[in-house]
């Protein structure tokens, strides 16, 4: 059996692994794209066809998951989504 030494800079290295990994991904994982985050209760009231009144409300409870930097409140609208669903949620929208 024969050896043979290739060589390759770091860069390549790596855009054959990315390649490589990208390739083994299901095609829904490879497609995903993020949302962007959503900034401030205005867009979040958007995002949720809610009053703004109601959306700063859920977000005073922490029924929907936020974090806060300064005046500045960031939501995930993935983490939002899941919030919606949970039972905690939807009983606090029945009352």
């Amino acid at each position: 059996m024969e050896i043979t030494f290739i060589q390759i800079t770091k860069d390549e290295l790596i855009e054959i692994i990315n390649q490589a990994v990208r390739a083994a991904m299901p095609k829904e994982i490879r497609e995903y794209k993020r949302e962007p985050f959503i900034k401030g209760i205005h867009e979040l009231a958007k995002f949720m066809n809610l009053s703004v009144s109601r959306a700063q409300k859920l977000k005073n409870e922490s029924i929907i998951p936020y974090w806060q930097d300064g005046r500045t409140v960031l939501l995930d609208p993935d983490k939002v989504k899941a919030a919606m669903t949970e039972e905690k949620y939807i009983k606090k929208r029945r009352k």
